[in-house]
């Protein structure tokens, strides 16, 4: 083996050491790998490669238990005959390896905590931080991690997801009285974790008059019947009353005692002050122009600008419904990437749009969480069959990746996205089941690596759909359509041309249009 072999040196109580052969030395591995296999553990088996005067050189992986995973994200098997100083040069010299070859020499294990990492390739991180445990084991070194640089950016993401979501977590002892709370749920009750959690009884005095009979039955029903509950009332929190809705259950002992109260406390008080605005614009405007245009204002984003991408977009409201639960969303993320969704809450009226406007708010806070696709798709599903288990939904959600140019997409019961590249046109599939079907559901991405100038168009059904025509008649004929104008005008103008010449086949039904082209490079703005 080049840099030295692979030796196995094993040293019993009493007599001398013996070098075990290449086959017995596999067989060994296999042991270790079936042990590995069978604990939860991020850990390597390492064999000492050593130069030709028996000096340790570097060390081999042997086997690989299947969380372990390294700096560069290869896990499992992967790690299998990687050598320490070959794949991890910043090793080599620092207190990780001198404690390498005491474990070694001494035979007495050994903790590196903290141990940072500093790595010289491309990307990944430049300095991470372990706690690493080092055990000799057979001949050999086991050599288990946790990064705790990582369970930091769990957490943050968890804080994050908390503050875009306005959700909150609280544990109530029954039998001690203590409670602890999420930094979040300090923000919603406006409390300064300084002052501690207050207890469950405290709602009734900070809660509306109107609500406290509310307070009243919800601890009168947890204690009784355990839950899950859920319930919303309105809070002072300072100047002013707000909306909170909370769900909550109770934890019992073994004789079936009540001993604790677990909570998730979400502050609606903007959806509540959304709902109103749309009710009470529903019931002033007369004029169906004024109505639409009132209601895109508060319901449609406004067109984000994207790194590396000319977005166009566009929504057309039914002729005999103008507030309905068709929507977009086009924004840019962190680290070059985007979000691009469309979707399409069955139904017209305040209770589809409310439902769009809850969805859509959602989508946004699931993408800046680093959420994929499909995780988002999962979240949404469970949104509805929590909150609207009367609604049903469609929608098509996808990341794209400037770095890349790479596109990670699903669906849930929505149109295919179609994707133009010169004049021909491709339909992008890869179905789920409708939102707010089942309690259940999981869902998977497809992806896709773009080309400059390519075109990607999501729609809402409206755009295909015709009574006595089915969906599929619908597309082909919108694919025509598409094919036949884009060559026509150059790359630059396409995205207009294309907004323009499409136009809803039902009009008895809002529709909404999102056109992307994917720029060929960084200069032109989209």
């Amino acid at each position: 083996m080049s840099g030295g072999d692979r030796i196995l040196r094993l040293t019993p109580v009493s007599g001398p050491s013996v070098d075990l052969d290449e086959s017995s030395v596999e067989a060994m591995a296999g042991l270790v790998q079936a042990m590995l296999d069978a604990i939860s553990i991020q850990g390597v088996w390492l064999a000492p490669i050593r130069d030709k005067a028996g000096a340790i050189a570097d060390f081999e992986v042997l086997a690989a238990s299947p969380d372990a995973r390294d700096i560069r994200d290869r896990a499992g098997k992967e790690l299998v005959g990687l050598r320490t100083i070959e794949a991890y040069p910043g090793v080599g010299g620092s207190p990780l390896w001198d404690a390498y070859l005491r474990v070694m020499e001494t035979g007495e294990p050994e903790n590196v905590d903290p141990y940072i990492h500093r790595e010289t390739g491309e990307g990944v991180s430049h300095l991470s931080t372990y706690g690493v445990r080092l055990a000799p084991l057979h001949g050999g070194l086991l050599a288990s991690w946790v990064r705790h640089d990582r369970e930091e950016r769990l957490s943050a993401r968890l804080l994050h997801t908390e503050r875009l979501g306005h959700l909150g977590w609280g544990h109530w002892s029954l039998v001690t009285g203590e409670a602890e709370w999420s930094d979040q749920l300090y923000t919603i009750h406006g409390r300064d974790p300084a002052e501690g959690p207050f207890a469950l009884e405290h709602y009734r005095e900070i809660a509306h008059p109107d609500d406290v009979p509310i307070v009243e039955h919800a601890l009168t029903t947890l204690t009784s019947s355990g839950g899950p509950h859920e319930f919303e009332v309105r809070i002072r929190v300072g100047g002013e009353y707000r909306h909170i809705r909370a769900t909550a259950e109770v934890s019992r002992d073994a004789n079936g005692r009540p001993v604790e109260i677990h909570g998730v406390v979400q502050d609606v008080t903007d959806w509540r002050r959304t709902a109103d605005e749309l009710a009470e614009v529903t019931q002033r405007l007369e004029e169906e122009s004024q109505l639409t245009a009132r209601l895109q204002s508060i319901i449609l984003p406004v067109q984000d600008t994207v790194p590396g991408l000319q977005i166009g977009v566009r929504y057309f409201p039914a002729e005999t419904a103008p507030l309905g639960g068709d929507w977009y969303q086009a924004i840019h993320l962190d680290h070059e990437e985007a979000l691009l969704a469309v979707g399409d809450v069955a139904g017209h009226g305040l209770a589809a749009a409310s439902a769009m406007a809850k969805l859509r708010h959602a989508i946004t806070g699931l993408a800046f969480a680093d959420h994929d696709p499909a995780q988002i798709l999962v979240a949404l599903n469970r949104l509805l069959r929590r909150m609207r288990p009367d609604v049903l939904a469609t929608s098509v959600v996808a990341r794209y990746r400037t770095k890349d140019r790479t596109l990670r997409w699903t669906h849930a019961g929505h149109p295919p996205m179609l994707l133009v590249r010169g004049s021909r046109v491709q339909r992008l599939l890869h179905p789920g089941v409708l939102l707010g079907v089942f309690e259940d559901v999981s869902y998977s991405c497809a992806e896709i690596r773009l080309e400059p100038d390519d075109l990607l168009l999501m729609f809402t059904d409206g755009l295909i759909e015709r009574p006595g025509r089915d969906l599929f008649e619908g597309l082909d004929i919108l694919s025509a359509a598409i094919a036949e104008t884009v060559p026509k005008v150059p790359p630059q103008d396409r995205v207009a041309a294309v907004m323009e010449a499409l136009a809803p086949s039902n009009t008895g039904d809002d529709t909404c249009i999102l056109v992307a082209r994917i720029l060929p490079n960084s200069t032109e703005v989209s």
